[in-house]
């Protein structure tokens, strides 16, 4: 994240805020130390496009990707067992 851009920095301060009071209402215990939000975006302009993205602490860097792979990678598993379960 570039620090010339202090409306951008605000907003990536403003989704940690949000995602911590998310887990709180959702009674998570323990303190957030690492996030990833996964998007997805369909543009319809040029044919339908699909756009994936990540938003990641401050924007890059914050967190080691072997990190953020972990995180990914887990909750995936998490998901496919999920899945799994529901199909019996």
């Amino acid at each position: 994240m570039s620090e010339a851009n202090p409306e951008l920095k605000t907003a990536y301060q403003r989704l940690e805020e949000a995602i911590d009071n998310v887990m709180r209402l959702e009674d998570f215990q323990g303190v957030m130390t690492e996030w990833i939000v996964v998007t997805s975006t369909q543009r319809y302009e040029d044919g339908g496009i699909t756009q994936v993205g990540t938003l990641v602490p401050e924007g890059a860097g914050a967190v080691p990707y072997h990190r953020l792979i972990g995180l990914l990678d887990y909750a995936l598993t998490r998901m496919r067992a999920e899945v799994a379960r529901d199909d019996d």
